[in-house]
């Protein structure tokens, strides 16, 4: 069996130097350092975006069973993500905190779990860089307040990892392959691409189960094939399917980038030498055009340094994901580095703990070439510093902009000023939501944020116990608004005529609000609201029907700027 335990570097003058307790201490400081940047992340409570509000529109109107079907503006996301934002939501109401509140929970989880599936692998000076790596970079960050299943994904791969590697200390006990069997369904269910880090480690332990002889590993480890084939298979047939028969073929056209191209071989090679040196390995930070280079360089020493010193094992756990999401790329299922809006990185966050594992390596390795001990000592205590500065900069960059988009951040706005003053002294009506007047699932992709905040924001939405349905009168009104759609459209004037039959229309007006930046050019959203009362009021008070008009006894509404 190969030695692929703890490397031991410890004769190095540098961790002589440091000591373990120095270094020991350095880790946790980076690991508590990469929890607090993920809660001020979360703190920092952006306004939902479009690509939030896709997924979280779903959940309004659903229940669990409901959840299983494809979902509204084309979103894919695993069953078990979606029942878990569910509970959430049950239980701690609509709003962006509770929408945010798992995927925190994940990226918290994940740095912890990081450095203790580092820890069964590496340790002294190569843990520490690899944890500051995964501490402090953007991306995970990133993604510990979205409402979307990356974190999951992320904590999904850590968790199988975490596993293969504790087997892979003691091979010839099978407790931890069964371990594997169990979580490889929970992993699949909770992520997408999990099946690429679990489908890699039964190809990748198969040598080691082998070279073991052990007939109960060998049970095990069938078991654990058989319930990742089997989830997998499962899985597809009772929800998967159905969400890629409704958008697979949508997003395979903003997915094309990222399928290598199998016809030119030329062609290939510079494929695989741009997305290998892109976003997906901006770790701890870079980006498109070759800005990740310094990381796949690092990576490739780090995964070359643990070959030669026996961590086979290991190093195909790492690499293996890589080759299955390649080999679903090839087949045109999954983007490998390339997506048409966004960091690729988001879609590929199950590659995150391999990548930051073999570039602390790496980096670790590049620090023991140089021969003055003070000068090496130097250079890591700047690298350290350097990451905490890429962890924290961007996060401190982003409290003086706290939204992704304009369009959110003025959304928002209108949706807290509008919706209080809407429901007040009067019986409210959303068209689109409650009459079913415009699509729910809409191209007009605004719809979405507009659902969402008023959910959020609408006191008749998020407090039902507050307002109490009464019958409409001369006092209290029905008060309608029709969100997003032009009040010329043929539908709007069939719903009106059909509201004469029963009501006087006593009131309307039209709020057009600029949702582009002060001195941008404009983006104007329409919103209608028409104020109702029953005919029989209105005859009785010929005062009501004589003042219907623009600016009939509807809410003021001033947005600021």
């Amino acid at each position: 069996m190969e030695n692929h335990g703890l490397l031991d570097l410890a004769s190095t003058t540098l961790e002589t130097q440091l000591g373990d307790r120095w270094l020991e201490q350095a880790t946790w400081a980076f690991i508590g350092l990469g929890v607090l940047l993920r809660i001020a992340r979360y703190a920092l409570d952006y306004p939902l975006w479009w690509d939030e509000a896709f997924v979280a529109v779903n959940f309004i109107r659903r229940d669990y069973f409901d959840l299983l079907r494809p979902l509204d503006y084309g979103q894919v996301c695993p069953i078990l993500f979606l029942w878990s934002e569910l509970t959430i939501l049950k239980l701690l109401g609509f709003s962006e905190w509770s929408l945010r509140l798992f995927p925190l929970v994940c990226a918290v989880a994940g740095v912890v779990l990081f450095r203790h599936m580092a820890g069964r692998v590496v340790h002294r000076v190569p843990l520490l860089l690899a944890v500051a790596i995964f501490a402090v970079s953007f991306h995970p960050i990133r993604h510990a307040a979205d409402v979307k299943p990356y974190a999951s994904d992320l904590l999904a791969a850590l968790a199988l990892l975490a596993a293969a590697f504790e087997w892979s200390r003691a091979p010839e006990r099978a407790g931890w392959m069964w371990i594997l069997a169990a979580l490889s369904p929970i992993a699949l269910a909770l992520s997408h691409p999990a099946i690429f880090t679990a489908g890699g480690l039964v190809a990748a332990l198969t040598p080691a189960v082998v070279h073991t002889g052990r007939r109960r590993v060998w049970i095990a480890y069938v078991v654990f094939a058989l319930s990742t084939l089997g989830t997998f298979l499962a899985l597809y047939a009772v929800f998967t399917s159905a969400q890629a028969a409704a958008n697979l073929t949508t997003m395979q056209t903003q997915w094309v980038a990222a399928f290598p191209p199998l016809h030119d071989p030329l062609a290939l090679v510079r494929w695989l030498a741009t997305v290998h040196t892109g976003s997906m390995f901006a770790y701890p930070c870079g980006g498109e055009k070759g800005a990740s280079c310094v990381t796949l360089i690092l990576f490739l020493i780090g995964a070359g340094v643990l070959w030669y010193r026996g961590s086979k094992v290991i190093v195909l756990v790492c690499l293996a994901p890589f080759v299955m999401a390649l080999a679903a790329a090839a087949l045109r299922r999954y983007p490998y580095g390339g997506v048409a809006h966004g960091s690729p990185a988001r879609v590929m966050q199950y590659l995150v703990p391999g990548i930051c594992l073999l570039v602390g390596m790496g980096a670790a390795t590049l620090l023991l070439l140089c021969r003055d001990h003070r000068l090496r000592h130097r250079a890591l205590r700047v690298a350290l510093l350097g990451l905490i500065a890429v962890g924290v900069i961007p996060v401190a960059v982003d409290a003086f902009h706290p939204y992704r988009a304009v369009h959110a951040q003025r959304a928002r706005e209108f949706a807290r000023q509008f919706w209080p003053e809407f429901v007040r002294d009067a019986e409210p009506v959303c068209l689109r939501w409650d009459l079913g007047l415009g699509e729910w699932d809409s191209t007009n992709l605004n719809v979405a944020v507009y659902l969402c905040n008023q959910m959020i924001y609408s006191p008749h939405r998020q407090g039902p116990g507050q307002l109490h349905q009464r019958s409409v009168s001369a006092s209290w009104p029905l008060r309608c608004v029709l969100p997003l759609i032009d009040r010329t459209d043929s539908r709007v004037g069939a719903w009106l005529a059909s509201m004469t039959r029963h009501y006087y229309l006593i009131a309307s007006r039209t709020i057009k609000v600029d949702m582009a930046e002060a001195g941008a050019r404009p983006r104007t959203e329409q919103y209608s609201v028409y104020e109702f009362v029953p005919m029989v009021f209105a005859q009785r008070d010929r005062n009501l029907v004589d003042g219907v008009g623009v600016e009939g006894p509807l809410p003021s509404f001033q947005m600021a700027r």
